[in-house]
């Protein structure tokens, strides 16, 4: 019985030996479509991404994408800064990463857990918030505590903060609606808690401000970097340091102030994506490393320095 056995199972195996072999000669060869979806998928360094962007990081944004890019040719990466909330766009699907200034509000963890798509979050550089006065303005300085003040209608006149008798106008960018809700976040610890003029625009901003001596505005560190860039209110705008809670001398925002956690309106740049995208991934690694070194020779701090290697010969 042990040798019949053993026998079916020697044939079935020879059997197989010129079976398989004679199958895989005579079946027709794959198609060029089949061997292309199979080369060419979705990877950390190919394929589409679009990322939905706070337009105030569009600048930075898109030399990060364009550097990619140009690395990995096969990567194609669509920057959309149309949408007003770039989280809500992320978790409709919309977009496969979202790029914003400041942390998480709790209302967007809420949505976010409700509807339970995975979300990676990922620190990639850090940013601040300046304040601009005009250049008559006397004020030399502000305490965190003043801006309380002036952001909540609680300080009307400028004598009562060091200046000239003369009733504060507090202006904001309408169309900066992140940059609104850090500002709120980082003074009062809520968002949607600022009283204060609504301009139409960045530019509309800095011109009531460098036109009206009374007219304090706050905008990003980038956005101001920009601003100085173009020529045309240097001489006119110019940004206050500040003073923290915790007292001490008055710090500028610069790249350096923000990334060693000296200056008191400083804020963190997060890269949200969707872990099951390949690209959205890749395009993270590559914020995180490569990336790090152009946003430190832009205008924005790196969220950490990279090691560098000296060899000597």
């Amino acid at each position: 019985m042990n040798h019949r056995f053993r026998n079916v199972v020697i044939i079935l195996i020879l059997a197989a030996g010129i079976v398989v072999p004679l199958w895989l000669w005579m079946r027709p060869p794959a198609s060029e479509n089949e061997l292309r979806s199979v080369v060419s998928g979705p990877t950390p360094i190919s394929g589409t991404l679009t990322v939905a962007v706070d337009r105030s990081l569009m600048p930075v944004a898109t030399i990060q994408s364009q550097t990619f890019s140009d690395r990995y040719g096969k990567a194609s990466i669509t920057l959309d800064d149309d949408a007003m909330r770039p989280v809500l766009q992320l978790l409709r699907q919309e977009a496969g990463a979202a790029l914003i200034e400041g942390a998480l509000s709790a209302a967007e963890d809420s949505v976010m857990t409700s509807m339970q798509r995975p979300v990676k979050q990922q620190p990639v550089a850090r940013n601040a918030l300046v304040l601009l006065v005009n250049r008559a303005n006397p004020v030399r300085s502000f305490l965190l505590d003043d801006l309380r003040k002036i952001f909540s209608s609680h300080a009307t006149d400028w004598k009562s903060l060091g200046g000239e008798s003369g009733s504060v106008v507090a202006c904001l960018n309408g169309s900066d609606l992140r940059s609104r809700l850090v500002l709120s976040s980082l003074l009062f610890g809520h968002q949607d808690s600022l009283q204060a003029s609504a301009q139409p625009s960045l530019d509309d901003l800095l011109e009531r401000v460098a036109s009206d001596r009374n007219a304090v505005a706050v905008v990003t560190m980038l956005a101001w970097a920009k601003a100085l860039r173009s020529g045309g209110y240097g001489d006119r705008i110019r940004a206050v340091p500040l003073v923290g809670d915790d007292g001490g001398a008055p710090v500028e925002a610069s790249p350096a102030t923000v990334y060693r956690g000296e200056y008191p309106l400083s804020t963190v740049v997060l890269y949200l994506y969707d872990p099951y995208e390949p690209l959205a991934t890749g395009f993270g690694a590559w914020l995180a490393k490569e990336g790090q070194k152009l946003f430190e020779r832009g205008d924005m701090a790196p969220y950490q320095q990279l090691v560098r290697t000296i060899i000597i010969k």
